[in-house]
């Protein structure tokens, strides 16, 4: 059986940070990225931080992981790094820097306001992403909820579920309304927590009235 206890976790993510500093193909890098930041090496911000303008989007979509160190507070260099991603070409890019910022109260203005724009976006798979984002998002303002309330109008029934959601994890009044207009669902959806939510929203609703 193969050992991966801590000594060769170590091994491993120093050798994926060596390789990552040197290698110069952009499919190759992106793939060894992706496995380096499965690691807490200490130079993996540094790491990414040298590739945050690399030509290859797809190295670009590493970065905002490689960003994200759970261990320490994010440094101010990490932070402009990721809202320079946020406005990067790649809609993927944009997507993978707001979910990497969302739980960064000094990011959190500018990541909302980039996947307000990206909720718009005319690709529909980019469109679920960023409403899911966005329906999961700490930020409670109005702006968020009339967002999500304009997504129920999407022609795609799984952004309106995303928006149908937030609004009722938001606790707002149009989430009854919300719920009719994302349709009746197929078969898959009996135990989606997005569906459920309808009925922890009414359950909610019942117990504060009741108190």
């Amino acid at each position: 059986m193969l050992d991966t206890g801590p000594y060769y976790k170590k091994k491993e993510s120093e050798l994926l940070a060596a390789w990552a500093a040197e290698e110069t193909d952009g499919e190759i890098l992106a793939k060894v990225l992706d496995a380096f930041t499965a690691h807490a090496h200490p130079d993996r911000e540094a790491i990414g931080l040298r590739y945050t303008g690399h030509p290859d989007p797809r190295v670009r979509r590493e970065v905002p992981h490689a960003l994200s160190v759970d261990c320490c507070p994010r440094t101010p260099a990490a932070r402009a790094a990721l809202l320079t991603l946020m406005s990067d070409l790649d809609a993927e890019v944009r997507l993978r820097a707001c979910t990497a910022s969302m739980q960064d109260g000094e990011l959190l203005p500018e990541t909302t306001r980039a996947l307000l724009m990206l909720a718009e976006a005319p690709d529909a798979e980019v469109r679920g992403t960023a409403t899911a984002t966005l329906a999961n998002s700490p930020d409670l303002r109005p702006v968020v909820a009339d967002a999500l309330t304009a997504l129920l109008y999407d022609d795609d029934q799984l952004v309106r579920l995303e928006a149908a959601y937030g609004l009722a994890r938001r606790d707002d009044p149009r989430t009854r309304e919300a719920y009719e207009r994302v349709g009746p669902l197929g078969d898959g959806f009996e135990d989606d927590h997005r569906a459920d939510e309808l009925w922890r929203w009414a359950w909610r609703q019942k117990n504060t009235a009741g108190e």
